[in-house]
């Protein structure tokens, strides 16, 4: 056996040699690994790598419609997409309106046995060329060299409430694009990209798939082609049959919270978290349920009802005032008795139900501030997330909404200055994941940075400090709950990342400038209308969810 070829790099960096399209052409023969290249000569999309061709003078699809799809995929059209200037081949296209101007086109969705091949074509719209690998690295990514792959290129995989990512090479590496497939790692103006990302299929045989990307809104519930895909040029995608490929997912966490401060619920891949808060649940150092206790159980038995869970965990827990010798008992008599009453409120049969107390040796929030200690004295109601999300119970006591204006736009001023956000029609995803895009503008005559963007809101469960555009949320038409941004977890659970806009490039904002952010956001159960709330800006009333 021969040892592996590598390539250098000018920073140094080694790695296995890229196969040539004609060393791999009996790839699955020889089990190389890799698809055979198809004959582009008779491919139906230009060469996306080649200089972009000059604007036709055929009339352009209206903004809010996507260009053809290619003959090979099933046709898509995205009525959120900024299609003013497509691209020959696209699925859809998106515009980035931050400081980057870079256009992304969704040229390929086709599915390769257990994977599915994702095709994004990059152009540079603006007059400076940009480093590439900045706009499709993965972020969460840690273990693996990041910095020169497409790495980044993704599914929402709504059903499994997993981001499904490009899949690990034996190497450690990705089944997708890497700088060695490009002489120079720039964007140059007007000369497109295309990158590729071999993905493990959507759960349940999807047909269709929303892809993320870590520079443009997600491209929402695409049809994904049975046809074999065709490789951007210069270019091999992995042959998952032979290659020996490893999934890669993170888990997608929904964050949602009662406006009345009582309930906090956290639905992941695999559990739903339910924070009651004792301060309702209970009086100060007592164990008897109150009488707004009833509310709040009726409301988790719902759910517990509407799930296929076999056992729920309660746990009580305590915050750091007292001793341990008052703490510990008290949080196990509260769990034994949120036990004894849910079990009463559960209608559905074979569950089981185990009590706990933990004192204060698991606090959930700093306990250096009465916030963070109201938040730990809680009993956290948990059981496996259930196949399809349950719909909220009906309540019998809604909690009053703060009105928002009617739709469309809203106006504050941030430090002098007049700004404006619009807000698009939410797109839902699936099972409680919608994707909300909107535009903030700077009227005013000095450039402004919005800072509040990226604070996510405290009455939102979860650690702070994830970055992006998080400070968004919606209300559910009851006026009851609140629901914010998604986030998801990188490897080995050490840090979260919001799936939306990063607010690096996106939170300064010149004279009169309009920049567009987007966000992934837990929704409410079948809503046709929401209340959006955006930063500092006053809430907008009645935005349609489509």
């Amino acid at each position: 056996m021969t040892d592996t070829p590598v390539a250098h790099d000018v920073r140094g960096k080694s790695r296995p040699l890229r196969l040539t399209a004609a060393a791999c052409a009996l790839a699955v023969l020889t089990s190389c690994g890799v698809l055979p290249q198809p004959d582009r000569a008779a491919s139906p999309a230009a060469d996306a790598s080649a200089p972009a061709p000059a604007e036709p003078d055929t009339p352009q699809p209206s903004q809010g419609t996507a260009p053809p799809a290619a003959s090979t995929s099933p046709s898509y059209s995205d009525p959120h997409s900024d299609a003013r200037r497509p691209l020959a081949g696209a699925l859809a296209t998106h515009a980035d309106h931050g400081k980057r101007t870079v256009r992304a086109d969704l040229v390929g969705l086709n599915r390769i046995g257990d994977h599915v091949a994702v095709q994004v074509r990059l152009t540079e719209t603006g007059e400076r060329s940009m480093y590439v690998w900045h706009h499709v690295e993965d972020r969460m990514a840690s273990g693996r060299d990041k910095d020169d792959m497409a790495s980044g290129l993704g599914i929402i995989d709504a059903a499994a409430g997993r981001l499904l990512m490009p899949s690990t090479t034996p190497d450690g590496g990705c089944a997708c694009t890497v700088e060695d497939d490009f002489e120079r790692p720039w964007l140059e103006p007007g000369k497109p990209r295309t990158f590729f990302a071999l993905v493990p299929a959507p759960s349940g045989g999807a047909t269709s798939a929303t892809v993320y990307t870590p520079f443009a809104p997600p491209f929402v519930n695409v049809p994904i082609s049975d046809e074999p895909p065709q490789p951007p040029p210069n270019q091999q995608i992995p042959d998952p049959a032979t290659a020996q490929l490893t999934p890669l997912s993170y888990p997608v966490e929904l964050p949602s919270a009662s406006l009345d401060n009582s309930m906090e619920t956290t639905t992941d891949d695999r559990r739903v978290r339910i924070n009651l808060s004792s301060d309702v649940l209970f009086k100060v150092n007592k164990a008897d349920l109150s009488a707004g206790a009833r509310h709040m159980l009726e409301r988790t038995a719902g759910q517990i009802d509407e799930s296929d869970a076999a056992e729920v965990a309660i746990d009580g827990h305590a915050d750091s005032t007292g001793t341990d010798a008052i703490n510990q008992p008290l949080s196990e008599r509260r769990a034994d008795t949120v036990r004894k009453d849910l079990a009463s409120l559960v209608t559905r049969e074979g569950v089981t139900f185990r009590a706990r107390g933990h004192g204060s040796a698991q606090p959930l929030y700093s306990n250096a501030d009465a916030d963070g200690r109201r938040k730990n004295r809680r009993v956290t109601v948990s059981f496996d997330r259930p196949g399809t999300l349950p719909a909220p119970s009906p309540s019998s006591t809604p909690s009053p909404v703060e009105s928002g204006r009617p739709g469309g736009s809203s106006s504050t001023n941030v430090k002098g200055q007049p700004f404006t956000v619009e807000v698009d029609p939410i797109r839902v995803i699936g099972e409680g994941i919608g994707l909300m895009v909107f535009r903030t503008t700077n009227n005013g005559i000095k450039e402004t940075w919005l800072h509040d963007l990226s604070d996510r809101p405290t009455a939102l469960p979860g650690r702070g400090g994830i970055g992006g555009a998080t400070n968004v949320d919606v209300v559910d038409p009851r006026g009851e709950t609140l629901h914010g941004a998604a986030v998801v977890y990188g490897r080995q659970g050490s840090r979260l990342y919001c799936l939306c806009t990063p607010t690096k490039y996106k939170s300064d904002h010149l004279a009169q400038e309009t920049k567009e952010h987007w966000a992934v956001i837990s929704l409410p159960r079948d809503p046709s209308s929401v209340r959006v709330r955006v930063a500092e800006f006053p809430p907008l009333a009645d935005v349609p969810v489509i």
